[in-house]
């Protein structure tokens, strides 16, 4: 888990991948290892989520405390959506099927984490 490891780095990096790897649903057929645009995309992402559930940051890994999964999920979907938002973007409030898209991608950055062993 994102609270119990040191090498923070490499956590970024394997949560990127692992996020990436969650879209490969049909979708697209794109490898991480071809792909350094998305790489840089996907280890950006890693770092909103980290931040926005950080020990450190917040006082309490907030995913490891959170009585509100759904809540957090939304909350860290919107922080990953506002990352990418550039001036004159569709808003949040607006962003309907994108809403659904990056809640998908946090539950599958939590699952990552959840599954780490530390």
């Amino acid at each position: 888990m994102l609270c119990s490891v040191d090498d923070r780095t490499s956590l970024i990096d394997q949560l990127a991948r692992d996020m990436f790897e969650s879209r490969r649903d049909g979708t697209h057929d794109y490898r991480w290892d071809e792909c350094s645009g998305y790489r840089v995309i996907y280890r950006e992402f890693a770092g909103v989520v980290a931040d926005s559930i950080d020990a450190d940051r917040h006082g309490r890994c907030l995913l490891c405390t959170s009585n509100d999964r759904d809540g957090l999920t939304q909350v860290v979907a919107q922080a990953l959506w506002d990352s990418r938002w550039e001036e004159g973007d569709l808003p949040w409030e607006r962003a309907d099927q994108w809403q659904v898209k990056y809640a998908e991608l946090t539950t599958a950055a939590f699952e990552a984490l959840k599954a780490r062993t530390i």
